[in-house]
């Protein structure tokens, strides 16, 4: 996948992996990871599956179901990439926060449920589970931060919360915001997820 990476300005900060939307690219959430930690390292991946023309980070199919296999596939090549690249640029990959929108949240969220090299700590916004057999392994440790729109068309409440609760039956962490809202990026998130950062410092 294409990617940038922008070192940050106080490297002790945890670094932040983006993770855009469906037709975003590597620079959709720079402004979103400028407003929640300004002097941070920032990885932005671009998905490289297309759906007529738009960047994805895995298929879907035409129903919006997600494709299990894509999925599968796409979430080992994202975590091996971004295992690299912590090297590459000398970060830690185990302090990595997963900033996701929509599709980029999902594929983070995947991550986190079925890989034990997944990310630990992740920013998730308006995002739903795959809806596939989970393992079980613990995920004590892990801490996210969650947002969702009550009234968001693509992704709904229930979707939303089942993911909460996954993460939670296995011992996760989870902050999550609410909003009346539809699918879009709030700022009242976005301040709220700058204030979880904060808080984990």
């Amino acid at each position: 996948m294409e990617h940038i990476f922008i070192p940050g300005k106080n490297p002790a900060l945890p670094p932040l992996v983006l993770l855009h939307g469906t037709g975003g690219d590597e620079r959709s959430l720079l402004q979103i990871a400028e407003l929640i930690a300004p002097d941070a390292a920032v990885l932005a991946f671009r998905g490289d599956v297309p759906e007529q023309g738009a960047n994805r980070f895995f298929a879907r199919y035409a129903d919006g179901s997600f494709d299990l296999e894509s999925l599968a596939e796409k979430t080992e090549q994202l975590m091996v990439q971004t295992a690299k690249l912590a090297t590459e640029y000398d970060l830690v990959l185990e302090n990595a926060i997963a900033v996701g929108y929509s599709n980029g949240a999902n594929i983070a969220a995947n991550a986190i449920l079925t890989r034990e090299d997944g990310f630990r700590k992740a920013i998730l916004f308006h995002a739903m589970p795959s809806g596939a057999a989970m393992p079980d392994f613990s995920l004590a440790g892990a801490t996210v931060f969650l947002t969702a729109g009550v009234n968001d068309p693509l992704i709904s409440a229930e979707g939303s919360q089942q993911l909460i609760d996954l993460l939670v039956e296995r011992d996760a962490v989870v902050t999550d915001v609410w909003t009346q809202q539809g699918h879009q990026m709030t700022l009242p998130e976005v301040e709220a997820a700058r204030d979880w950062y904060g808080a984990l410092l």
